[in-house]
């Protein structure tokens, strides 16, 4: 009677644990490059679910070492990690995002066809319809929307902001003044995050 009532006490605790934990599920792996003047040609991997935008997961390199965050914008929470030489994640510590909603407007033009590429603009504007940016895209068009690809990796003043284009579509290229963004890869994955609570 004693064992049986460890065991369902060691059971309900593992139930308890794993109800509180938090799972992030990623099917797209992205590898891109962005340059800026101070930060050329840097290389960036970021990890995505085509389902759920809400979320995403940033690999880069800090000093000797591979460092990860997830930004989730539905809880407002950014996970940190540390990558191991066996490539595993080890959670470091989840802080609070800053919910940054701005008054700012999108357009985007029609798709036009240049160079056997198909271009369009994305501009954004203030809350008095002021232009306060303006980015040339070499997009290909899609079944899905993987414009949220671009503007999670690129955009991250935008992360809170809704951007919905009228068109399904993929940005391999952006360009503004002198940044530069170039999607590079987009692979399949099967890959599940638990951050523990």
């Amino acid at each position: 009677m004693k064992t049986i009532r460890i065991l369902l006490f060691i059971l309900f605790i593992l139930l308890v644990s794993i109800s509180y934990s938090q799972n992030y599920k990623f099917d797209k792996i992205v590898k891109s490059s962005f340059s800026t003047q101070l930060f050329p040609n840097q290389e960036w991997t970021h990890f995505f679910n085509s389902e759920d935008d809400s979320y995403h997961m940033y690999i880069y390199k800090r000093n000797d070492s591979l460092v990860s965050r997830i930004f989730d914008t539905k809880e407002n929470e950014e996970h940190y990690f540390h990558i191991d030489k066996s490539n595993s994640l080890n959670f470091i510590e989840t802080k609070n995002l800053s919910k940054k909603v701005n008054g700012h407007k999108f357009e985007f033009s029609k798709i036009e066809q240049r160079k056997g590429n198909k271009e369009i603009t994305f501009k954004i504007l203030n809350d008095r319809d002021k232009k306060i940016a303006n980015y040339k895209l070499k997009i290909k068009e899609t079944d899905e929307d993987f414009f949220s690809i671009y503007k999670l990796s690129a955009l991250e003043n935008q992360l809170f902001n809704k951007i919905k284009p009228s068109k399904h579509f993929i940005v391999l290229e952006a360009k503004r003044n002198s940044t530069k963004y170039k999607l590079d890869s987009i692979e399949d994955i099967n890959l599940t995050v638990t951050i523990p609570h």
